[in-house]
């Protein structure tokens, strides 16, 4: 209780990180000072005893209860318990200790200096008087630490020695007294202004080191908010591209990585919502780090795309089986909201050389161009990636390059592939396909450049000069062959598209009436409010409107009730199906069927044989184009063609019909 009350006179306050650091620093002060302190007053204490005539010697006399106490006190402070694994509740204990051993030794001082004030001659109690206000003032000082300490030799010594000489009416005792108590006055304001300062200057390093620990954690934490994604929890890109730079300094065998995304995770988020689709994020993060355990880093690069890095693992078959391993991890059945979906993921594996000083932007291309060799071929497992596959990057790459030279349109040709009437036999559209030959690549086909000149943002500048030429050539066919020119995805949704193809036809001077647009579903796709839009007004200025590869794989039945097309080009493949099965035949002969319920004429496309033109004849398909009726034309080829006697009749066809 006792040591509780002097806790709170010491104004001692451990629940405060300010106050536990006071405490330290008072503690440390004082374990310095207390030797010193102890050697001080007994050094002074047996000077006063002797210069008052008194024998020095141990025993039961001041300096050896000094001497004891002192012993006693460094034992304490010293011992154990009182190094760098003391407690701050002990640190405060042993400075309410202090005050209470300082408070003993001073009365025993004060009592012994009274009473030789009382005995000896006038020059012994000038030495009492000169010592005890020394040792008063040493041990005040040597207390500054600790304040509270600090003032009781000045109040248990000087004043009750001051107020006795001051009592004997000595003129030299009176000014002594004066001037020990002026002394104690200066030392006492000394002591509380080196408290305070001293408790300042702890408190301010303390919020300084406070601030210091909130500053690393929220550095600490905003390092982990860059480096994690916060919907799996596992290391994003940038943690995973810094883990392959270090494993690429330091790794001495060889390692690889895996990249893997999921197969039709855009369905499921296109038609359960994205909540939906998060969770099965999550769901696969947990099934991948329980694959990979130990043997690896797991992370999320991006969307539903994640990266594994496997150390210590390079050799080519072991690293085919671990990438079947995490399929299977990967691969099966989730239940998420109570729907039960079907996890199915694509692997690219790629393994390190170090030979070749691979970056980790190199492997994880590689790791890439297996990924799209996997997916390309859905069943086949992971893929390990093999040089050859180096083959179309570098072809694209090209491509991309050529594309972005100043001229290339003027490389740019067109053919035209005839359309025919089943009916008479009689071309009734050319087709416009794009050719390119570039002087380095040699030909590209328009599969290869059109894709990229879209992502590259060049395709209306390509597709605005073909137009132009497409105009140009068609204005000297008959009047009743009409151009067909396909539309990208970018000219069919742009805002103005409708307005400059009619502005267009107008400076060719060709009627509207003698084009028609094709598109896909998939150009559909990207902004159909736009394309629809775009293809009304062309229908109402009198162009002919076509879906072109009906039958694709997609469901372009929902857009036959959207949009009034005039014709509809079925796709090559589910032609050419028809001849290898009856379930293709009926297939095929269902579309067309439906074709005549919507009371709009179907195209074949892809007629390649006799025995396929048989077929779409018998299926009553009313129009066809083919390599077999007639190979695409060049303009020049078109004009010979309608010079001559058969007056638009395919050569192929024309056997046919014989």
């Amino acid at each position: 209780m006792l040591t509780g009350l002097l806790q709170r006179y010491l104004r001692v306050d451990l629940s405060t990180a300010s106050g536990r650091a006071l405490v330290e620093e008072r503690y440390w002060s004082l374990r310095r000072q207390v030797p010193i302190i102890y050697l001080l007053g007994l050094v002074n204490l047996s000077a006063m005893e002797v210069a008052a005539g008194r024998p020095l010697v141990l025993g039961f006399n001041l300096p050896s209860f000094i001497l004891a106490c002192g012993a006693l006190r460094v034992c304490q402070w010293f011992g154990r318990g009182s190094g760098k694994d003391c407690s701050h509740a002990t640190m405060a204990l042993r400075m309410s200790q202090t005050v209470l051993f300082a408070t003993a030794v001073c009365l025993a001082v004060c009592a012994r200096c009274l009473y030789l004030l009382q005995v000896g001659d006038h020059t012994s109690h000038m030495a009492v008087i000169l010592f005890g206000g020394l040792t008063a003032i040493g041990v005040a000082y040597g207390l500054t630490a600790l304040a509270a300490a600090g003032r009781i030799p000045l109040l248990l010594i000087i004043v009750p020695m001051s107020v006795q000489a001051a009592l004997s009416h000595d003129r030299q005792f009176i000014g002594a007294a004066f001037g020990l108590v002026v002394v104690a006055l200066l030392t006492m304001r000394l002591l509380a202004a080196h408290s305070r300062d001293f408790s300042n200057v702890v408190r301010s390093r303390s919020l300084i080191a406070d601030q210091q620990k909130r500053v690393e954690r929220a550095h600490r934490e905003a390092i982990v908010a860059a480096t994690t994604d916060f919907l799996t929890g596992l290391p994003n890109r940038r943690a995973f591209v810094t883990a392959l730079e270090e494993t690429i300094a330091h790794c001495e065998g060889g390692f690889s990585l895996a990249i893997l995304d999921l197969n039709r995770f855009k369905a499921v988020n296109d038609t359960f919502g994205h909540r939906i689709g998060d969770k099965l994020l999550a769901e696969v993060a947990i099934r991948l780090v329980s694959a990979v355990g130990p043997r690896g880093m797991v992370a999320r690069l991006g969307g539903d795309e994640f990266g594994v890095l496997l150390h210590r693992c390079h050799r080519r078959d072991e690293v085919r089986r671990l990438g079947a391993e995490i399929l299977n991890g990967v691969n099966g059945t989730a239940v998420l909201d109570g729907r039960e979906f079907i996890v199915s993921a694509s692997c690219g594996l790629g393994i390190s050389r170090r030979a070749a000083g691979q970056s980790p932007s190199r492997l994880m291309a590689e790791a890439d161009l297996a990924l799209y060799q996997a997916k390309d071929n859905p069943g086949a497992g992971a893929a390990l990636f093999e040089p050859r596959m180096e083959a179309p990057r570098r072809r694209r790459a090209e491509i991309e390059r050529a594309l972005q030279l100043p001229g290339v349109t003027g490389n740019l040709k067109l053919v035209f592939q005839p359309i025919f009437d089943l009916g008479t036999g009689q071309i009734i559209a050319h087709e416009a396909l794009a050719r390119w030959t570039d002087p380095e690549l040699g030909p590209v086909s328009p599969s290869e450049f059109v894709p990229l000149a879209e992502q590259l943002n060049l395709i209306d500048d390509i597709s605005r000069h073909l137009m132009s030429m497409a105009f140009e050539t068609a204005r000297s066919w008959p009047e009743s062959v009409r151009l067909s020119f396909n539309l990208s995805a970018i000219q069919l949704c742009s805002p103005r598209s409708s307005v400059e193809i009619l502005r267009a036809l107008k400076e060719a001077g060709l009627n509207p009436d003698r084009l028609q647009v094709e598109v896909t579903e998939t150009a559909l796709l990207a902004d159909f409010a736009r394309a629809r839009e775009n293809l009304t007004q062309l229908k109402r200025a009198g162009a002919t409107i076509v879906l072109d590869d009906f039958g694709a794989g997609f469901a372009s039945i929902g857009y036959l009730r959207e949009l009034r097309f005039d014709q509809i080009k079925l796709d090559g493949g589910l032609v050419t199906a028809a001849i290898h099965s009856e379930e293709g035949k009926r297939l095929l002969r269902s579309v067309i069927g439906l074709c005549e319920i919507l009371g709009v004429s179907s195209v074949a496309e892809h007629v390649e044989s006799e025995e396929l033109l048989a077929l779409v004849l018998e299926l009553g398909c009313a129009a066809a184009q083919g390599f077999w009726l007639e190979k695409p034309m060049s303009a020049d080829e078109i004009s010979a063609l309608y010079a001559s006697p058969s007056n638009g009749r395919a050569s192929g066809y024309a056997l046919r019909a014989a």
